[in-house]
């Protein structure tokens, strides 16, 4: 079984470097009128935007279970559709002719016969199950309900007309999971989630075996956060309390084995790092088998006969892969020599005899190889971005910063070209991940890429709060947004500094998401630090935004409550108001960018909408952009396009010494500037 589970010249008035910022006017509203662009005059020699941010040539390839045909995607007409060729790459062929928002999750049905894919309609994130017929072309939607979440949660090659489809079309906070018959769509419910059960705790959801039977659920107390997990043999048995734990620990099992009798689980219960264990169930006893001393445990990969595991991931600063079955030792180190970048299996067939293997670099996103086993040969399908091949990409250091207090924040530091733009200090760009509970990693990422090649260097700071670095270290974030959290990145920017790297006259912050509330932050809050700050998709009040997440995350308020705080507590909500950059306008005096989806059920639009109202109440001008027809992040090429080509003109037109090419507004992109 498989689980699936730009007002712009105005701005220049605050630009970088400038001096003191002008006094403010009382705001005055006029209709947006699309300004002059620019570009430097440098500009012939840089990576195209649309090399970075337009759509992948084609990505993500799936073998067919048989092993015969190779699906992927790629776009038609600017949008991503789902094609399929032969596993000898002949006869490519489109699938799905989708004209709105693309294709971007699939894959095989166990019956080889049909492929189902996920997709919303405008970025609110109600996904439909949809199952593509791939000799005919024919589509169904296999959860056509108004309104209701639904995803594909686990299949078996035993039963390959049968996947199990979870929605919430009962209640919106909570999943049931339904038997689905591939041939006629018919769904079965098994598992009825009623919202609390008997102990009053709120049921987060279930876990199948590898039968696709249900064995587990979770549930956790709404009041103290803590989680307890319940087991049963089969569908007469009662249900036992497996293990309870704290929301600061984690237990969570990855594989039931194959005789059901056990499971294969990761957990931190009796260790800072996460580790992966053995359980036997019928006693109850765990067997030990591997961590590591710095990261926590990532990936685990099953021999799809034996249901045993074979390697294990884990991601400190780079990936580091521990064999655990010496029947894939040659593979490994055959893979390991083959080409450069980390390496994992992005599909196989069901006779694990050939493998997509995938490998992430810095100067491409992804590189995909079809490994034959048997013969030990590697045959290239094709490449991510094949156009980058003709550009000379920044390369990306893993760091380690000490902060304040002491702790390691694993970051990853991009570097001009010193031939064109010197030895530094530079511009830089504080980089802020989302999530929190995140973090990121080694390999190509287009802002990172963009912004080097422009004349930026750019640091990505693991702050407290990230996750893969135990956790005392994500615990240390908690209730930490705009405090301890934010002194991180504060230090990260003196590191930088210390380091020759910044000019300090000419930093930046940026992100989006947690990345987008801690750029808010950094400009009310530490604004002596930032000559600019563009904020997509970022909280901008945590009362409100902790009372308008989706309905589905509201079963784990009480963790949210853990990590972030509690609106409906008195002090938590007072500390809440203090750490909301919407309350604290007057402090910001740098050039503010501020980017929307307008349908995202996240981070709504409101938290972006009140924000800029704060500032422009009091006269400080903001640039502000809506995206019509997206939530939180983006589907469409011409918007993604649109957002990074005002982004690089922002800050050419306020951090001096940068480059830019010339920006000119996207036909069919759905932007709005308010």
């Amino acid at each position: 079984m498989r689980k699936l589970l730009f007002l712009i010249p105005l701005l220049m008035l605050f630009a970088c470097g400038d001096g003191e910022a002008p006094v403010v006017a009382e705001a005055i509203e006029e209709p947006f009128v699309e300004p002059e662009h620019f570009s430097s005059d440098n500009a012939e020699r840089l990576i195209p935007r649309s090399v970075l941010f337009g759509n992948p040539e084609r990505i993500g390839p799936q073998l067919s279970p048989d092993g015969s045909m190779i699906a992927y995607i790629a776009p038609a007409d600017a949008v991503l559709n789902l094609w399929v060729m032969n596993r000898d790459l002949s006869e490519p062929r489109q699938l799905t002719f989708d004209t709105n928002r693309g294709v971007r999750n699939y894959f095989w049905a166990e019956n080889g016969i049909h492929i189902l894919y996920m997709q919303d309609e405008a970025g609110e994130e109600d996904t439909h199950v949809y199952r593509l017929d791939v000799a005919t072309g024919d589509v169904a939607d296999l959860t056509p309900f108004e309104g209701v979440k639904a995803y594909v949660s686990a299949t078996d090659e035993d039963q390959p007309n049968t996947v199990l489809v979870e929605t919430n079309q009962e209640n919106a906070m909570f999943f049931d999971v339904y038997r689905c018959n591939l041939e006629t769509g018919e769904l079965e419910m098994i598992a009825d989630n009623p919202g609390t059960d008997e102990n009053g705790d709120m049921v987060l959801g279930f876990m199948p075996d590898e039968d696709m039977n249900i064995r587990m659920y979770y549930a956790i107390n709404p009041e103290t956060g803590y989680i307890t997990v319940y087991h049963r043999w089969d569908d007469e048995s009662s249900w036992e309390e497996l293990v309870s734990f704290s929301s600061d620990d984690e237990w969570g099992p990855k594989r039931f084995t194959d005789d059901g009798r056990g499971i294969y689980l990761v957990s931190n219960l009796e260790s800072n790092l996460s580790a992966l264990y053995y359980m036997d169930l019928e006693t109850g006893e765990q067997t030990y088998i591997t961590s590591d001393s710095q990261a926590d445990v990532g990936g685990v990969g099953f021999d799809p006969h034996t249901g045993e595991p074979r390697s294990v991931s884990f991601n400190y600063l780079r990936r580091r892969r521990e064999i655990l079955d010496e029947s894939i030792i040659a593979d490994i180190d055959f893979l390991t020599e083959f080409h450069h970048g980390d390496f994992g299996t992005a599909s196989r067939d069901n006779a694990d005899s050939t493998w997509i293997v995938v490998y992430f670099t810095v100067d491409n996103p992804a590189v995909y190889f079809l490994y034959d086993r048997t013969e030990g040969s590697m045959m290239e399908i094709f490449t991510a971005i094949p156009a980058l091949a003709d550009y000379d990409l920044a390369q990306v250091e893993p760091v380690e910063i000490t902060s304040r207090d002491g702790f390691i924040l694993p970051s990853y530091f991009t570097k001009p070209d010193p031939e064109f733009y010197g030895e530094g200090p530079y511009p830089t760009i504080i980089y802020v991940h989302g999530g929190p509970w995140y973090r990121d990693r080694y390999g190509y990422e287009p802002f990172c890429q963009l912004f080097a090649n422009r004349g930026f260097a750019v640091l990505q700071i693991n702050f407290r709060g990230s996750t893969g670095f135990g956790k005392e270290f994500l615990n240390a974030g908690n209730q930490q947004w705009g405090r301890d959290m934010q002194d991180d990145l504060s230090d990260g920017v003196n590191w930088a500094i210390e380091n020759g790297v910044a000019d300090p006259e000419r930093v930046v912050i940026l992100g989006g998401s947690y990345g987008g509330y801690a750029t808010l932050a950094g400009a009310a809050f530490t604004p002596e630090l930032y000559c600019a700050a563009v904020d997509f998709f970022g909280p901008s009040n945590l009362n409100t935004f902790m009372e308008s997440v989706p309905p589905y995350w509201r079963p784990m308020k009480a963790l949210m409550d853990i990590r972030v705080g509690n609106p409906d507590d008195e002090a938590d909500r007072a500390m809440l108001e203090e750490v909301s950059p919407v309350n604290f306008p007057e402090n910001i005096t740098m050039p503010m960018f501020i980017v929307q989806g307008e349908n995202d059920p996240r981070v709504v639009i409101e938290e972006s909408d009140q924000m800029v109202e704060a500032l422009r109440a009091i006269g400080t001008e903001v640039l502000y952009v809506v995206y019509g027809d997206e939530g939180h992040g983006f589907a469409h090429e011409e918007n993604s396009l649109d957002f990074a080509g005002r982004v690089e003109e922002f800050l050419f037109l306020n951090v001096p010494g940068v480059e830019c090419e010339l920006f000119e507004p996207i036909e069919g992109s759905t932007v709005r500037i308010e």
